[in-house]
């Protein structure tokens, strides 16, 4: 089982839908960086987020572990390109380590991550998998995405009508 690697974005999401302490049901290892974990936990602090203190409740739990990736040059590399976040590289850089998914939204990040040959999936991803899991009905997670839409998730048409393909033509009821 490939290990997921976690930006921001879905950690963020999950925590402000009531979502984030699901993705102990997946059995994968589940990693964060220290870019991400500065960004998340120590910078979020300062703006008092309820989903802050839960994000660290699930750190400080183990359900998620902190990790570093050892290539500092393809760290370095990867943070060449001006459009992707120190963050961003620390993630595809470890998801590339560990032949893992790197878990993000940022279209310019994915898109690096097709270049660079590194398996990548967004939230999107992490929510489907738990209607897979029977842990989300199909109504449920068609709500989660409006929901997470109406705290600030971007999503284009094209991938919201993609999102109601996955969910309405899935075997689950």
């Amino acid at each position: 089982m490939k290990p997921l690697i976690f930006d921001a974005t879905p950690l963020i999401c999950l925590g402000k839908i009531g979502l984030l302490r699901k993705i102990e049901h997946f059995t994968e290892d589940k990693y964060i960086t220290n870019p991400i974990y500065n960004e998340v936990v120590v910078e979020g602090k300062k703006s008092g987020e309820p989903e802050v203190f839960l994000i660290e409740s699930v750190i400080k739990a183990g359900i998620i572990q902190k990790r570093t990736p050892t290539n500092k040059q393809y760290v370095k590399y990867l943070n060449e390109n001006p459009r992707i976040h120190v963050g961003d590289a620390d993630v595809l850089a470890l998801a590339a380590e560990l032949d893992g998914i790197a878990l993000l939204d940022d279209d310019e990040a994915r898109g690096m991550a097709e270049i660079e040959g590194i398996d990548h999936h967004g939230t999107i991803y992490l929510l489907l998998g738990m209607m897979k899991m029977g842990l989300l009905t199909k109504d449920e997670t068609l709500e989660k995405v409006d929901e997470m839409i109406h705290v600030g998730w971007r999503c284009s048409t094209e991938l919201y009508a993609g999102i109601l393909k996955a969910v309405r033509s899935s075997d689950l009821r």
